[in-house]
């Protein structure tokens, strides 16, 4: 895979993602993770936002670092904890909670919830209450022309994933595994401020990154209204890693 940026400088992380959206940094759980993360450790990074490039496994976000092109944003997190000596948690058993929070976010979690957010998302609701289409370049009087096509593309490819990943359940299935992991995540942070005490963890930014993408969308969804109102716990703990790591950078006014 050739790299884009041929004029880099040594040790600045070039971040390659889909254009910022309104609401916050990024409608991408993935991208958000890896943007989170850097800002967190103070890694410097220059955004370089791309419409149509891909990673080489045809994904977005990636990162070029010296030179090199790395795609998945797990990938990505673990090649900057080693490129940057980014400080371990306190434990092996640290390390291993932490691996399976962000394992299970992102290949249980995150299906529940694109359910929820996307595939039974009304109409072309998701696509036009995110601006989804203006963000990504798209004038803004096509996007009522191309909405309803991008919703259905997305609904289809996202409902395949879902049903390929976790199997094919009834709703009220669907409700209780999200449920079953919510109750998971908060019992976890068991009151702290994020999961390992005071300090921004690689699971912090999982976690962040898919619940942040539902709850400060204005997009409303099953999966965001059991968040808010039966999880207050969890809301506070986006609120704790927003304010942190972007302060008023998050949704500019």
């Amino acid at each position: 895979m050739q790299i884009r940026k041929h004029d880099w400088k040594p040790d600045i992380v070039y971040l390659y993602q889909f254009p910022r959206a309104e609401s916050l940094p990024n409608l991408s759980p993935y991208c958000l993770k890896v943007e989170t993360f850097l800002k967190a450790n103070k890694i410097p990074y220059e955004v370089c936002s791309l419409l149509l490039g891909r990673s080489a496994y045809g994904l977005l976000p990636f990162i070029e670092l010296n030179g090199e092109h790395i795609a998945d944003s797990q990938i990505i997190l673990h090649r900057l904890k080693i490129h940057f000596k980014v400080k371990p948690l306190p434990s092996p058993k640290d390390e291993a909670i932490a691996r399976t929070i962000e394992r299970t976010t992102e290949n249980h979690t995150a299906m529940v919830i694109f359910k929820f957010k996307i595939v039974e998302s009304i109409g072309n609701d998701y696509v036009n209450a995110t601006r989804m289409l203006p963000s990504l370049g798209v004038p803004h009087a096509l996007a009522p022309i191309f909405a309803p096509f991008v919703s259905y593309m997305m609904k289809s490819k996202i409902s395949k994933r879902v049903a390929t990943s976790l199997g094919k359940f009834s709703d009220e299935d669907f409700k209780q595994l999200l449920r079953k992991d919510l109750d998971t995540y908060r019992d976890l942070l068991a009151g702290n401020k994020f999961f390992f005490g005071d300090e921004i963890s690689s699971a912090d930014c999982t976690l962040f990154s898919q619940l942040a993408t539902t709850i400060y969308i204005p997009v409303d969804s099953y999966a965001k209204n059991v968040i808010q109102d039966e999880y207050p716990e969890l809301v506070t703990f986006c609120d704790n890693v927003r304010d942190k790591v972007f302060g008023k950078e998050f949704a500019p006014e």
